[in-house]
């Protein structure tokens, strides 16, 4: 019961460090999209004013 406590923690550990590393990933693009996009309006502002 002990081993599988222990195999059971592990395996969850695992899932756990993957499904971080795969958030960790998605925020990284997700921000850099909302950086692009925040950019390009403030040079679309600029460029529409003169």
């Amino acid at each position: 019961m002990r081993t599988f406590l222990a195999a059971k923690t592990d395996h969850d550990e695992l899932l756990h460090h993957l499904l971080m590393d795969r958030l960790w990933k998605m925020g990284i693009i997700v921000g850099a999209v909302v950086i692009a996009l925040i950019v390009m309006a403030i040079v679309a502002r600029k460029v529409g004013r003169r």
